[in-house]
């Protein structure tokens, strides 16, 4: 009997664990951090996205600011909010910066990519262009290959990603501008404090003028 009350014990406790994801999860992870590195004209730039609530939370961590100086100089931390919208946040300025969802993040953001690799369905493999090409070990995760069609400020190019339980571990992208692309240096699966993607208490967030940029508002 006890035996018994054990079993159901242990099968309510999974059952518990699986109800916990979302949905519309995009992952297959609860929560963790992904390292990444990038050649950037020689020179190695390393991000570090941490995820939570498998993967409806995310924030991102790089060093320098971002692009043309923004978000400030030093560590940023980059999150999404509800709307969609990034804020680039500089805790150590205790400055933070918003972005319009779709608008000026650079792709270097906290930005959940758009397809939902863990759900992927017929319609957005047509629309894409995806095609599975095979499976291939990223820091240690066996993941598996696609090769899709992306649009680039109008342009078509070709991307491949890697993906672990709808998580991308590696990308290439092949374009007239030549081949570039990250790969995932370590993956961790564990906790990640709230704090992480939350704006710090009495930081202040300012609205960027994307007017600045003229007709590139929309890049």
């Amino acid at each position: 009997m006890k035996k018994m009350f054990l079993a159901a014990a242990l099968l309510a406790v999974v059952s518990l664990a699986n109800a916990q994801a979302p949905a519309d999860a995009p992952y297959g992870v609860k929560s963790g951090v992904i390292t990444m590195s990038m050649d950037m004209m020689g020179n190695e730039m390393i991000t570090e996205t941490y995820f939570d609530n498998y993967g409806l939370k995310t924030a991102q961590v790089s060093e320098g600011g971002g692009m043309m100086g923004m978000g400030g100089e030093g560590k940023t931390r980059t999150i999404t909010d509800k709307d969609g919208a990034q804020i680039r946040i500089n805790d150590e300025a205790k400055t933070a910066t918003k972005f319009p969802a779709g608008g000026m993040g650079f792709g270097m953001g906290g930005n959940r990519a758009q397809i939902n690799w863990n759900k992927l369905t017929d319609e957005v493999k047509k629309a894409n262009n995806i095609k599975e090409v095979g499976k291939e070990t990223i820091a240690g995760k066996e993941c598996t290959k696609y090769t899709m069609t992306v649009d680039m400020m109008g342009n078509q190019s070709e991307q491949t990603v890697w993906i672990y339980k709808g998580i991308q571990l590696k990308n290439e992208m092949t374009s007239d501008f030549g081949t570039f692309g990250s790969t995932c240096k370590k993956f961790e699966e564990k906790d990640v404090p709230a704090s992480m993607f939350e704006v710090p208490a009495g930081v202040k967030v300012e609205e960027f003028d994307m007017s600045q940029f003229g007709g590139f508002g929309g890049f």
